[in-house]
This record gives structure tokens, sequence and C-alpha cells, in this order.
């Protein structure tokens, strides 16, 4: 009478093959990042291929939004501390320079109400921002086409 494979070994490797066809978008999505011509590709979509798998996180954070009252977006520490722990439940490692830099460019468009001018912000922090990124940022901002 043959043994029965033992489960615990199946789980096991059943979660390692997950993890690795997990895995497998994100790097192909980053190492992809670049075309023939050896251009970066558009930052969106990186930024779509790190969230690659992390559709939980990305709800969590959603009803986190929900619950920020308004008087908390008007404080910039506040807003700080949100984008800390919203990288946080994505996994992304963000250096403190970027931080900082977010944070600026918030005080920036915040500053004149709804109306700020996406091309000026994007001249003043995003150096790298392409123009497919540019376009689907406009997308939600007032008066940002």
């Amino acid at each position: 009478m043959a043994k029965k494979p033992d489960k615990r070994t199946k789980r096991g490797d059943r979660a390692s093959a997950r993890r690795i066809v997990s895995e497998a978008p994100a790097q192909a999505g980053s190492a992809g990042a670049e075309t023939a011509t050896g251009s970066p590709g558009s930052g969106l979509d990186v930024l779509k291929s790190r969230l690659t798998g992390k559709r939980k996180a990305i709800f969590e954070i959603l009803d986190d939004v929900k619950r920020v009252k308004p008087e908390q977006w008007q404080d910039p520490n506040q807003v700080e501390q949100l984008a800390r722990t919203f990288a946080s439940k994505l996994g992304l490692s963000v250096p403190e320079q970027r931080i900082k830099q977010f944070v600026n460019a918030y005080k920036d468009a915040t500053k004149n109400g709804p109306n700020a001018n996406v091309d000026e912000l994007v001249k003043k922090y995003g150096s790298h921002v392409d123009d497919k990124t540019l376009k689907e940022i406009k997308k939600f901002v007032p008066g940002g086409q």
C-alpha cells in the first residue's frame, strides 16, 4: 500500500508556487519597465506592476481614506503620516526625501484651493513624470485638463 502524500508538503509547495507566480509579474514589471529603446516605461505602468497582488491592502487604504475627516486633510503633517501608513500597507519602501517632496507638493497643490496648476507642480516636483502619467493625473484634478 502506497503511503499517502503529506498534506503539509503539498500546501507548502502550493504556497511556494503561488509566491513565485505572484512575484513574477512584479519582477517582469520592473525589468519590463524599459522599452526596446532603453527608455523607462510609464511611471503609471511601473506603479501598476508594483501594486499587482495588493488588492486587499488597496481596499484597506480606501476604507482608511473614507474615515479621514476633512480637517485632517488640511494638516500636512497628518497627510504625511497617512502617506507613510499607506506605503507601509502596500509594502513599498519610500525614501524620506520622497516623502518630504510629496508633502511639499501637497502643500503647494492645496494652498490655492482646488485650482492647482498641474503642469507647474509637475515641473517643480515631478521631473521624471512622463506624458502618459501626467495625462492620468490631470483626470483627477479639477480644471487639470
